[in-house]
C-alpha cells in the first residue's frame, strides 16, 4: 500500500486545496474535469440538476502508477455548483463526508483500501469573472481529514483506530486565486492563508512492542504563489510542466511551530521535539532558473533515546539557506549563488561537559556563515534527463565555473572568529597549471582573531599535543601577518596571471 501513497494524496489535496469555477455550474464542472484530466487522473460522475444547480455525485478519480503497474482510485464526496448571483458560482462540500481511496493492482485487484473523513465549518468558494479569467473566493473556519478505517485486502485484515490514527485540520481559511487560461497554458496567481495547521499520527503494533507517534503544529500558516502549467502536459515526464513557459513560485510561511515525535521498537521510546518561532520556504523553478530558500528562527530541538548516550538539547538563533542556478544551456555565462546561516548556535552544558569539563572553552552562542556568487555556463538542459544520465555514464561536465566571488565568511565560535572575502575568475582553457582545474585568477582576505587563545586553550584540555601546536603556530606565520589589536592576523592570497600563488605578497607556489 506504501507505493501508492503518494498519489493518492496528490489526488486528495488536488481536490480539497484548489477551487475551480465558471460563469455557470456546468462550465465549472467541465474546467474542473479537464484540470484533473490535465495532470492524468480519470474521471466519472453522476450529473444531476437540482433547479438551476449542478449536483456531481458517485464522482471517482483514477490516476495510474505505471511503475509499479497498478492505480489509485479516489471516489470523492458530493460536490454542488450552484448560481450564486451577478454571474457568481458557489462550490460546496457536504459538512461530513468519505473520501475512498483504493490500491489495486493491473489486474485490477484491489490490494488495500483507507477510508477518510472530511469535515469542515463555514467552508465557502466563491468564482466570479469570465470564461478565461476567473477569480475564486474562498473562506472557512475549519477543514480537517481523518483516517477513520485501514484495510489490507491481501491479509484480510482491518486496522482500526487503536492501531493507526491519523488527523489533519487547519484554519481558519480565507484567501483568493486568480486562474487565467488560453489555448496552450493555465495560469494561476494564489494568496492564501491557511491559520493553524496541526497533524497527528500514531501507530500501535498489536502484537508487538512497536510504536510511533508524530505530532505538527504550525500557527499562522500562509502561502503566496504563481503557477503556470502546459495544457498539454505529460503526467509520465514530470519535468514537461517547466517547458514551453511552464514555472512555479511559490512562498509559504509561518509564526511558530512545534514538532514532537516517540518511537519506540521494544528497547524503550526515543522522543524528540523541534520548534521555533517562525519560518519560510520559498521556491521558483522554470525551464531556465532554479531558486530556492529557506529560512527559521529561534529552532530548539531535544532529544533522547536508549541509542543516545544522554539527552541532547541545543538552540539556533538564526538558520538560513538558498540555492539560485541556472538550468538551460546557454552560450554565456549565467548568475548563480549559494548562501547558508547558521547564527547563534548553544548547546546545553551537559553536552559540552563531555570534552570540556573544566569549562576552559567560551560557549557563547556560536555562528558560521558564508555568501557566493558565481557565473557559470551550462552546457545542457538540467531538466533533459536523457542528457544528464549521458553525462554520468560518460563523467562529462554539464557546465563551466567563469568565476567565483565570497561576499562574506564568518565563522565564530569557541572564542575564535575568522572573516574572510574575495574573488576569482577561471581559465577553463588552462587545465595544466593546477592539474586538470581551470587556472584560477584573483584574491582572498582573510582576518583571524582569538587563534593562540584557542590553541593555548586546546593543549591546556589535554587535546592539542605540543608539538601540533608549534606546527600550527608556524603554518600560521607563513600565511599571514600580525594584526593590530592582540592575538589577531591577515592574510591575503592570491593567484596572478602566470599562475602564481602569493601570501601577502610573498610567492609560495
Amino acid at each position: 500500500m506504501k507505493r501508492y501513497a503518494t498519489a493518492s494524496a496528490l489526488a486528495i489535496v488536488a481536490m480539497a486545496g484548489q477551487a475551480w469555477a465558471d460563469v455557470t455550474p456546468q462550465q465549472v464542472w467541465e474546467d474542473f474535469e479537464a484540470y484533473m484530466s490535465n495532470f492524468g487522473y480519470q474521471i466519472t460522475a453522476t450529473e444531476t440538476m437540482e433547479g438551476s444547480s449542478l449536483v456531481i455525485s458517485d464522482m471517482t478519480m483514477v490516476v495510474t502508477i505505471p511503475e509499479e503497474d497498478g492505480l489509485v482510485r479516489v471516489t470523492m464526496p458530493p460536490m454542488t455548483f450552484a448560481e450564486a448571483g451577478e454571474g457568481s458560482v458557489s462550490i460546496t462540500y457536504p459538512e461530513v463526508g468519505e473520501v475512498m481511496v483504493y490500491f489495486v493492482e493491473d489486474d485490477d485487484e484491489v490490494v488495500g483500501e483507507i477510508v477518510l473523513e472530511m469535515t469542515h465549518t463555514d467552508l465557502e468558494m466563491l468564482v466570479s469573472g469570465n470564461p478565461g479569467d476567473l477569480t475564486y473566493t474562498y473562506s472557512g473556519e475549519r477543514v480537517a481529514l481523518e483516517l477513520t478505517r485501514v484495510f489490507d485486502h491481501e491479509d484480510q485484515e482491518e486496522y482500526g483506530r487503536d492501531v493507526i490514527s491519523a488527523t489533519m485540520s487547519m484554519g481558519p481559511l480565507s484567501g483568493t486565486s486568480h486562474i487565467m487560461k488560453d489555448e496552450v497554458m493555465r495560469s494561476i496567481d494564489q494568496d492564501m492563508t491557511m491559520g493553524d495547521l496541526a497533524i497527528d499520527v500514531s501507530f500501535d503494533e498489536p502484537d508487538g512492542d512497536d510504536a510511533f507517534m508524530f505530532s505538527m503544529a504550525l500557527a499562522g500558516l500562509s502561502s503566496t504563489g504563481t503557477t503556470r502549467l502546459p495544457l498539454d502536459l505529460d503526467v509520465e515526464d514530470p519535468t514537461s510542466m517547466f517547458k514551453n513557459g511552464g514555472m512555479v513560485d511559490a512562498v509559504l510561511k509561518h509564526n511558530g511551530g512545534k514538532t514532537e515525535f516517540s518511537l519506540n521498537e521494544g528497547d524503550g521510546p526515543t522522543t524528540g521535539m523541534f520548534s521555533s518561532s517562525g519560518g519560510e520556504f520559498g521556491v521558483a523553478v522554470s525551464e531556465t532558473d532554479l531558486s530556492y530558500r529557506l529560512s527559521a528562527a529561534d529552532q530548539t530541538v531535544a532529544m533522547s533515546g536508549p541509542e543516545l548516550p544522554l539527552p541532547i538539547n541545543a538552540a539556533l538563533g538564526e538558520a538560513g539557506f538558498s540555492l539560485a542556478m541556472p538550468l538551460s544551456p546557454s552560450e554565456e555565462p549565467r548568475p548563480a549563488s549559494l548562501s547558508l546561516t547558521l547564527g547563534g548556535f548553544t548547546m546545553d552544558d551537559v553536552l559540552w561537559n563531555i570534552f570540556d569539563p573544566g569549562e576552559v572553552l567560551p560557549r557563547d552562542p556560536a555562528t558560521v556563515a558564508f555568501s557566493l556568487d558565481a557565473m557559470v555556463t551550462p552546457f545542457i538542459s538540467l531538466l533533459d534527463t536523457d542528457s544528464m544520465e549521458k553525462l554520468g555514464m560518460t563523467g562529462g561536465m554539464p557546465g563551466e565555473l567563469n568565476s567565483l566571488t565570497l561576499n562574506s565568511l564568518v565563522v565564530d565560535a569557541v572564542g575564535a572568529m575568522v572573516k574572510g572575502s574575495g574573488a576569482f575568475t577561471f581559465d577553463n582553457s588552462d587545465l595544466q597549471t593546477f592539474g586538470g582545474v581551470p587556472r584560477p585568477e584573483g584574491k582572498l582576505d582573510v582576518s583571524i582573531a582569538g587563534a593562540n587563545g584557542l590553541v593555548d586553550s586546546l593543549i591546556s584540555m589535554g587535546l592539542l599535543p605540543e608539538e601540533d601546536a608549534m606546527g600550527f603556530r608556524m603554518m600560521m606565520s607563513m600565511f599571514t601577518v600580525p594584526g593590530e589589536d592582540p592575538d589577531t592576523a591577515t592574510s591575503t592570497i592570491e593567484i596572478n596571471a602566470e599562475g602564481h600563488v602569493l601570501a601577502n605578497g610573498q610567492r609560495i607556489q
